[in-house]
């Protein structure tokens, strides 16, 4: 070997003997660009690595660690394509790890991929291959290409968040505008009469419906919620937006509600990290209630009041879905919708309560 040789092949051995089972690694062209070292040297100490058996590659779709497992067993192992906008939020990025998981645990070769806002699935997809795949899409309603695409492969899919059952495929979801009415009649429960919603995230179908929910739910119960649309495109910050706007109405003195809903729980952080600045105490002077149920929200301070929409069993559901297909179910397309739930912590309180503090 070469010196360059010896040490990409130290740095690579000690990389992949560092990682789980059936990891992706990285590329041939990102290899050349990360250690600035020719191909036909990569491909020299990647032929010995194979040779050891520290790593399998599969035509089309890359190579992978094997922690020691025989290559036979990777080989016929199947695959599942993850495919999940690239748009950065918390409740992607809990979908994609709850899917991974799964995937593990099914015994399945899980690989994500990232689909932009501006591409297609078939674009994103064409030179990967793969025995099934899961969908979070991008948008609703889903692309008529996307859904022709999907229809026109020959393995299963199962598309999250979305009611496929015009279109006749397998989905696997929570409906967004329960967890929105489950949101305004907590804190209706709590005698709130001047509530709002919030929403700081891209106007998607998924922000739509939960602000919808906690709407029809609030008129129900003889109120007129506020909504507070934050203005929030694609690539902002939520957190941010959700701080600048809530600092414009305590400013301008226009915070004249009690109870607030934040249709995401990582947007709460800049709502409460604005009452703190502006020494209004959560929630002994107001009400905050989020959604999705992130692993932080327990840890906010005050830990969240939130909506579970129960995304763990979005992904059992989904993969059982998928084995069944593999074993031959034929049957018409399937439709899951996963109840969600409310997670009472300690962001929300009696509207009373909250009243006679503010008056103090």
């Amino acid at each position: 070997m070469t010196k360059k040789e010896k040490y990409l092949y130290k740095e690579l051995k000690e990389l992949v003997e560092s990682l789980p089972p059936r990891t992706r690694i990285l590329t041939v062209r990102e290899m050349m660009r990360k250690y600035s070292i020719s191909q036909c040297i990569i491909d020299r100490v990647l032929r010995k690595l194979k040779e050891e058996k520290l790593i399998v590659s599969f035509v089309g779709d890359g190579m992978y660690t094997t922690g020691g497992e025989d290559i036979l067993t990777l080989e016929k192992r199947k695959k599942v394509v993850i495919v999940v906008p690239d748009y950065p939020s918390s409740h992607t990025a809990m979908v994609t790890e709850c899917l991974k998981r799964q995937a593990e645990n099914e015994d399945l070769m899980g690989r994500v991929i990232y689909v932009h806002e501006e591409s297609g699935l078939r674009e994103c997809l064409k030179s990967v291959i793969f025995d099934a795949a899961v969908i979070l899409p991008k948008k609703m309603p889903i692309d008529k290409q996307d859904i022709i695409f999907i229809k026109s492969l020959a393995v299963p899919v199962v598309v999250l968040e979305l009611n496929t059952e015009v279109v006749n495929i397998d989905s696997v979801g929570t409906d967004d505008e329960y967890c929105g009415a489950i949101a305004a009649n907590h804190l209706v429960s709590l005698g709130h009469r001047r509530i709002a919603v919030m929403n700081p995230e891209p106007m998607t179908p998924t922000a739509q419906s939960r602000i919808t929910g906690f709407l029809k739910q609030a008129r129900l119960s003889g109120i007129d919620a506020h909504l507070i649309d934050c203005g929030t495109e694609f690539g902002m910050s939520a957190p941010v937006k959700a701080y600048d706007k809530m600092k414009v109405l305590i400013e301008g003195r226009k915070l004249d509600f009690t109870g607030l809903f934040i249709i995401s729980d990582g947007s709460a952080l800049g709502v409460k990290k604005l009452l703190r600045e502006k020494g209004i105490a959560v929630p002994s002077q107001f009400s905050i209630i989020g959604c999705d149920n992130i692993p932080e929200s327990a840890f906010f301070s005050p830990p969240l009041t939130t909506i579970d929409k129960n995304i763990d069993k979005w992904a059992v559901h989904a993969f059982e879905i998928i084995r069944s297909r593999f074993n031959g179910d034929k049957s018409d397309a399937k439709h899951i919708n996963i109840v969600p739930e409310l997670i009472k912590r300690e962001s929300t309180a009696v509207a009373s309560d909250i009243e006679k503090t503010r008056k103090k």
